[in-house]
């Protein structure tokens, strides 16, 4: 632990506490419920929640907004602000050039692309976005949603496991005489 200390504090130290916010942008605009225990508590529920809030959001084609999207969202759903912003950045600019174009694949295997005659009342940049944006949308609904289902689900299984008990098998209290000899005087 003192390792892990020492090595990722001067990263910590930057992620904004409570106390930060105080007076702040935030709190002027999302008022005290910024500062609901259970925004920053972690259990079981908010955890689980805040992470599939995360990455429904970060599989989403939203780059540039999932910070604050996700942050909203999670002051509304009240599910935990920091996991919801940990989930986020699992597109980021590098893992994006992978993730976008397998959604996009997946949502022209979904809703296929539009036809040329579905695009003729459009400017040739509208043209380009209603071309790429329905398919794109499609997949990363799909995308966004597995993510979130198994994000939930993983989540609540490893901390109903951490919680369980775990307990050693039971001896028995005599050792049970070898066959042959139990009626022996």
């Amino acid at each position: 632990m003192h390792s892990f200390k020492r090595r990722y504090y001067h990263w910590l130290r930057h992620i904004p506490r409570r106390r930060h916010l105080k007076g702040g942008r935030l709190h002027r605009l999302l008022g005290e419920r910024l500062f609901a225990e259970a925004l920053w508590k972690p259990t079981r529920q908010t955890v689980a929640g805040g992470l599939a809030l995360g990455l429904f959001v970060g599989f989403s084609p939203t780059m540039g907004i999932q910070l604050i999207l996700s942050g909203v969202a999670a002051v509304f759903l009240r599910v935990n602000i920091p996991m919801a912003l940990a989930g986020s950045f699992v597109t980021n600019p590098f893992s994006a050039a992978i993730i976008y174009p397998l959604e996009y694949q997946l949502g022209i295997w979904l809703v296929g692309t539009p036809q040329p005659r579905d695009l003729e009342g459009y400017a040739s940049a509208l043209r380009n976005f209603a071309r790429y944006a329905r398919p794109l949308w499609a997949g990363s609904l799909v995308f966004s949603s597995l993510a979130a289902a198994l994000a939930y689900g993983g989540i609540t299984l490893l901390w109903n496991e951490a919680r369980t008990p775990k307990t050693a098998p039971q001896l028995p209290d005599e050792t049970p005489p070898p066959p042959g000899t139990a009626n022996r005087p």
